[in-house]
């Protein structure tokens, strides 16, 4: 990585966050009447939308070459309410050939820290990891129920497998309010996209006692994907773990775009809680 593309660090974005009006936020947290008849000053966003505009540092700084081969990390620390603003500030690089990274700190307007993690991009890119033992299993209908505790490690992730349409690629770009060139014009998926993708297919792959509350990912980008292409999710549940009463699951997903590994996340959860 050369000298001038180290000096595009530190750097900074500001963030109005807005959802969109998806109609499975209706009658959730996500909608701002119900998010205030339970105390909270407007809906909460979910933690996809902050990792996907933490993804946006990465895109503005390295372009395409963070969409084919770059890495990130988010841990979410604090509500994110519909209508703030956020600052999104990345550090200087450090790291060597393998990861060069910057730490992100994501703050809202009261300078509290809500998110915080990291963008980074190797200087080559990345030795594929090998999914042989892998199949693509279709999502059941319905899929099984999981008692809290009872989910187990090892368990495979199902899929949707299917194509992701120009209709719903556009829909994203708005939702996420995604205006760079590399998506808006040359139609490459964005990686707050990506990452709701497979969510959506490990979160569909169960019948959870509750709402799903994402706490922390980690991803790795291997290629491009674009509208029109078909995408599966495959993967297992990594680890469970309870503390505090909150039962955690981390998932390891391997997005596949027509058969191609496009992209590698673990994530961290809470599927449950004591007494719910």
């Amino acid at each position: 990585m050369t000298s001038e593309t180290e000096t595009l660090f530190p750097r900074s974005l500001v963030v109005d966050i807005r959802l969109d009006d998806d109609p499975r936020y209706k009658g959730s947290i996500h909608d701002d009447v119900v998010a205030r008849a339970r105390g909270y000053k407007a809906a909460l966003v979910p933690g996809a939308f902050v990792y996907g505009h933490m993804g946006r540092v990465a895109v503005e700084a390295w372009g395409l070459a963070c969409l084919e081969r770059g890495g990130m990390g988010a841990s979410f620390r604090r509500p994110v309410y519909n209508g703030d603003r956020l600052t999104i500030s990345a550090s200087v690089l450090s790291g060597d050939a393998e990861m060069r990274r910057s730490a992100v700190v994501v703050a809202n307007g009261d300078g509290e820290e809500v998110a915080s993690g990291w963008i980074g991009l190797p200087d080559l890119s990345p030795s594929l990891p090998d999914l042989s033992a892998f199949a693509v299993l279709p999502r059941p209908d319905p899929p099984p129920a999981v008692a809290i505790g009872r989910l187990t490690p090892g368990t495979p992730l199902t899929t949707a497998d299917r194509v992701l349409t120009e209709d719903e690629f556009r829909r994203s770009l708005s939702a996420f309010d995604e205006q760079h060139a590399l998506h808006a014009r040359d139609g490459i998926v964005h990686p707050g996209c990506l990452m709701r993708l497979a969510m959506g297919d490990t979160h569909n792959s169960f019948r959870f006692p509750s709402a799903i509350v994402l706490t922390a990912v980690e991803a790795q980008h291997f290629g491009v994907v674009h509208p029109g292409e078909r995408l599966a999710t495959v993967g297992t549940v990594a680890d469970i773990w309870a503390r505090n009463g909150k039962h955690y699951f981390q998932s390891e997903e391997f997005l596949r775009a027509d058969g191609r590994l496009v992209a590698r996340f673990l994530r961290t959860q809470i599927y449950g809680y004591e007494n719910s």
